[in-house]
C-alpha cells in the first residue's frame, strides 16, 4: 500500500495521469478530443489512487496502472491491441527514464535529498517531483519524432 495525501494526489497524481493519457495518445498516432483526454486522465488518476491504496506488493500497482492505461488506449484506438500495448509500454519506459534522469539531476546538480523526492505525502513532495513529468513528455515527443521521421515505421494502419 502506498500512502498518499489528498494534496499529493491532486498536485502530482492527476497531472501525471493526464500526461500518461496524452502521451499514450500521441504515441498511438490518433486524434482525440481534448475533453476526452482530460476525462480519461482524471479517471486514470482516480483509478491509480485507488490502486495505490490496495494492500499489494510494491510494484504491482504499476502493472495494474499500465493495464488500466492500455484498456483506455484500446478504446481510443478502436480495439487495436498492438497499438495500445506498444504505446503503453513506451509510455511506461518514458516514465521510468524521466524519473531516473530527474533523480540524477535533482540529487547531483540541485542537491535535493532523495528522501524529499520520495515523499508522497506532502505538497512539497509533489511539487518537487513535477519536473520529471516535463522530462517524460519531452522523451515521448522524441520517441514520436524518431518513430515518424527517423525510423519511419508505423505500428499499424
Amino acid at each position: 500500500m502506498l500512502e498518499s495525501s489528498l494534496v499529493y494526489i491532486i498536485t502530482r497524481t492527476f497531472p501525471e495521469s493526464l500526461i500518461l493519457v496524452l502521451s499514450g495518445i500521441i504515441l498511438s498516432g490518433i486524434n482525440v478530443d481534448k475533453k476526452k483526454i482530460f476525462k480519461d486522465g482524471i479517471i486514470l488518476g482516480i483509478i491509480i489512487s485507488i490502486i495505490r491504496l490496495l494492500p499489494i506488493t510494491f510494484g504491482v500497482h504499476s502493472v495494474l496502472s499500465m493495464i488500466t492505461l492500455c484498456i483506455m488506449l484500446l478504446k481510443c484506438t478502436r480495439n487495436d491491441i498492438v497499438i495500445s500495448m506498444v504505446s503503453t509500454c513506451l509510455v511506461w519506459i518514458s516514465l521510468a527514464l524521466s524519473e531516473g534522469i530527474y533523480l540524477l539531476i535533482a540529487t547531483l546538480l540541485l542537491n535535493i535529498e532523495v528522501e524529499r523526492l520520495t515523499d508522497n505525502t506532502t505538497l512539497q513532495g509533489a511539487i518537487i517531483t513535477l519536473p520529471s513529468l516535463l522530462i517524460m513528455f519531452l522523451i515521448v515527443l522524441l520517441l514520436k519524432y524518431m518513430k515518424d521521421n527517423i525510423l519511419k515505421f508505423k505500428i499499424r494502419g
